[in-house]
């Protein structure tokens, strides 16, 4: 009698053992999870208040295309945050092509956030022949297209 008593009691402990390792593994996976959540939350949430858009006068192709080389655009800051332009500068398109290390100001300011409601001057080297064009800005999870025409 006495060796079933010790059976079960070695099980008892076998299972509290196994609970325990269980527990604590659920516990560090949903804490985790959790943390995951809060960031994705938080890039979510980001990228909803982010919104930008290009306000260079389509009608007027010559202050966007200078003829010598030169695509200028006036990207306005639309969204409901600042936006750091040093680290993370806007990504720029034109016709479907990736423009690398484009010139960026913010007209008015010289701190490196661009506000909301402010205006930046993004300036790329690219040549383009006559005829219609499309250029794309293009910062975070927001996006602008404007289609212009150069003669």
């Amino acid at each position: 009698m006495a060796s079933v008593s010790v059976s079960h009691l070695i099980i008892f402990i076998a299972a509290l053992t196994v609970s325990v390792g269980v527990a604590t593994t659920l516990t560090v996976n949903v804490q985790s999870m959790t943390a995951s959540m809060d960031e994705r939350g938080e890039s979510v949430a980001n990228d909803i208040e982010t919104d930008v858009t290009i306000i260079s006068d389509p009608g007027s192709p010559a202050s966007i295309y200078d003829g010598a080389g030169n695509v200028t655009l006036l990207v306005k800051n639309t969204g409901d945050r600042p936006i750091d332009i040093e680290n993370d500068p806007p990504d720029v398109l034109i016709d479907g092509r990736y423009q690398p290390s484009p010139t960026v100001t913010i007209i008015g300011d010289s701190s490196t956030a661009w506000g909301e409601d402010d205006v930046i001057r993004v300036v790329v080297d690219e040549s383009l022949e006559p005829g219609g064009h499309r250029a794309t800005v293009r910062t975070g999870s927001a996006e602008a297209t404007m289609r212009f025409r150069v003669n």
